[in-house]
């Protein structure tokens, strides 16, 4: 395999700025020789970078997208740096077989998946497919080939997710109430804690969707691992805060969903079309898609959201950047919407640009054991994104990319 050197540059190695002029040398798909100032005489590469004026950073992780068998929405995500996703939900054998493209071909970003999520009869996201898919005979079939969760039988659910290969655990807590197709029966909370109780028997975390504070209040209780968006129809409480500290818990805010929801930051979206990155990856369809808005709330407002993040990050809470990402769905381009998110959590919730970039590498990568990835180390995986200027004073420049490696393998941009 090749080897890299890339000098005279910026290094944020998932924690922090480590040098602003250093070296990086990967080799065989992994990092060798990481260091501040110049490369040593003698240390020859096939490939030699000179990275004066760039950033290097570890490759960005988006912590909430829907693949849905799509290899599209890999490929698409790893042009935009993006070197690997966890999928929320999505059928277990297509999600098998893109991990198994992914690991054979490293255009792809790597993938992790929940398979399917903890669903009950007629419960969320059944009603969200019948109501968005156009092709209803289509949808149904969808929505009937997804395994169900019964009373007693939490832990035998499971078990049939463990030995699909899943990675962990989706669970759905979604009464429809802030929604206009609402509203939808829940699962009872004695249900989601022995959903918990199984998968942590199993080694396995699990990740829950819930998008009212009330419905997030109830998973939290239940002793899940984090949450997968973050509410968007009222102030958080302290009530909510302290739960969130005593549990231990992460948030995956997806605040570019939630805008789509509610309708709101559609100026934002019409101005990130306008930047280079989007003209030589994204087409039409998608540039339509991502200033679509999904127009489901039932009041609310993303600005609640936004507050949310802001509290918790203060208190401690861990935040892990995640989009909701998915082919068709309004607001989103998958790999593009991470860049978003990012800039929302800077401009709207108080990150700094150092803070929003380890949201989206080295903590969801210690949140779900991504051990050999998510920052840049000796011995790591060489998943790399190099940027034009500086993301950690100007989060924008996440978007001016320069080069992007997956395994140590360099993207055709």
């Amino acid at each position: 395999m090749t080897s890299t050197l890339i000098h005279s540059i910026r290094i944020f190695d998932g924690h922090s700025v480590l040098t602003e002029s250093g070296f990086l040398y990967f080799k065989d798909g992994l990092i060798h020789t990481v260091a501040a100032g110049a490369p040593p005489a003698g240390l020859e590469a096939t490939n030699t970078i000179d990275g004066a004026g760039h950033t290097i950073l570890p490759g960005l992780i988006d912590a909430h997208v829907h693949c849905h068998g799509d290899s599209r929405t890999l490929a698409l995500c790893l042009k935009f740096g993006v070197t690997t996703v966890l999928d929320m939900f999505s059928d277990a054998a297509a999600s098998q077989g893109l991990k198994k493209l992914a690991s054979e071909k490293a255009d792809y970003a790597d993938i992790r998946s929940a398979g399917f999520g903890a669903v009950i009869k007629n419960g969320w996201p059944g009603p969200i497919v019948m109501a968005t898919m156009p092709d209803k005979e289509v949808a149904r079939k969808m929505v009937e080939s997804w395994p169900l969760v019964e009373e007693g039988r939490e832990a035998e659910w499971i078990t049939g997710r463990v030995e699909e290969g899943s990675d962990y655990i989706k669970l759905m807590q979604e009464d429809g109430a802030n929604l206009l197709n609402g509203p939808f029966p829940t699962p009872r909370p004695s249900m989601q804690a022995a959903l918990v109780k199984a998968a942590h028997a199993n080694g396995i975390l699990t990740v829950a969707h819930a998008m009212s504070q009330k419905a997030t209040m109830t998973v939290l209780e239940a002793g899940t691992d984090g949450l997968a968006h973050c509410f968007y129809d009222e102030k958080p409480s302290a009530e909510l805060v302290d739960l969130y500290k005593k549990t231990g818990a992460f948030l995956i805010p997806t605040l570019v969903v939630s805008a789509s929801i509610t309708g709101e930051n559609v100026q934002d979206s019409k101005d990130i079309l306008e930047r280079d990155v989007v003209s030589k990856r994204v087409g039409h369809d998608e540039k339509e898609c991502f200033c679509g808005r999904v127009l489901l709330a039932r009041g609310g407002s993303v600005e609640h959201s936004y507050e949310t993040v802001r509290v918790l990050k203060k208190n401690g809470v861990d935040i892990l950047a995640g989009t909701d990402a998915a082919k068709g769905l309004h607001g989103t381009v998958p790999g593009l919407s991470l860049h978003q998110e990012l800039g929302l959590y800077v401009h709207r919730c108080g990150f700094t640009g150092v803070e929003a970039l380890i949201s989206a590498t080295s903590t969801t990568a210690r949140r779900f054991s991504l051990n050999d990835r998510g920052r840049i180390a000796e011995g790591l995986r060489a998943d790399l994104l190099m940027v034009k200027g500086d993301p950690t004073s100007d989060i924008g420049c996440t978007m001016d990319i320069a080069g992007v490696w997956r395994g140590g393998v360099a993207l055709e941009l």
